[in-house]
């Protein structure tokens, strides 16, 4: 399986390029899309669908020029579709330009897979980061999006985010997979699930949120 990482933007987006050589799968084209088409064609590789994570400005930002580029279809969340049209939600034109949208071609639910040559990959509803965001799970492998990073958590802080239900959807869900599971998150270094469940941020969060609640029962 094909498992390339452009990182992009100044935000430093991990733009996953995925699956089968031919029918590669895009995650998150946020931004620099010369960069990222440039690798594709170096590679030779074809494209086939571009799935974002969720809708935030730094990982959509490249999506339209890698789309009529490449001609691939936009997959995002179907929890998504209300925040991916809201730019209160996505921020754009708040931290970056405006850029131009693409409609999204198809929606995707939990359970969903989205095929690449011979590697299936399945979608997980986590959401937390924003009301809509999704990882996806081939084999022994996670995209975790920005829900779950290499020791710590996505922000719950921005429109649709929340801390509580962020925490359940990597407690309840993610932590859930083999410890071998490898994550591959949006921003940062790459980790393991096992490795994630003995050193994660997320159980102090946890921890907060469980004293918060009882100080205000």
């Amino acid at each position: 399986m094909i498992l390339d990482c452009v990182t992009v933007g100044d935000m430093g987006v991990n733009c996953y390029l995925v699956g089968d050589a031919n029918e590669l799968i895009i995650i998150d084209p946020g931004d620099d899309a010369a960069h990222i088409i440039e690798h594709i064609e170096d590679n030779g590789y074809g494209v086939r669908y571009v799935v974002l994570t969720h809708c935030h400005f730094d990982h959509i930002g490249a999506v339209w020029e890698v789309c009529q580029r490449t001609g691939a279809r936009l997959l995002i969340g179907e929890k998504e579709a209300d925040n991916y049209a809201d730019r209160k939600v996505t921020l754009c034109g708040y931290f970056s330009s405006m850029p131009k949208m693409k409609e999204p071609d198809a929606y995707l639910a939990e359970g969903d897979v989205v095929q690449s040559g011979n590697f299936a990959f399945r979608v997980l509803e986590t959401p937390g980061h924003t009301s809509g965001s999704i990882c996806l799970l081939c084999e022994d492998c996670l995209l975790s999006g920005d829900t779950l990073f290499r020791g710590s958590i996505g922000r719950a802080d921005f429109p649709t985010g929340d801390l509580r239900t962020l925490i359940a959807s990597i407690t309840d869900k993610l932590f859930t997979l083999p410890d071998y599971t490898k994550v591959y998150p949006g921003h940062g270094e790459s980790s393991t699930i096992g490795y994630e469940k003995e050193h994660n941020e997320v159980y102090e969060w946890e921890r907060r949120s469980c004293e918060s609640m009882g100080r205000s029962s």
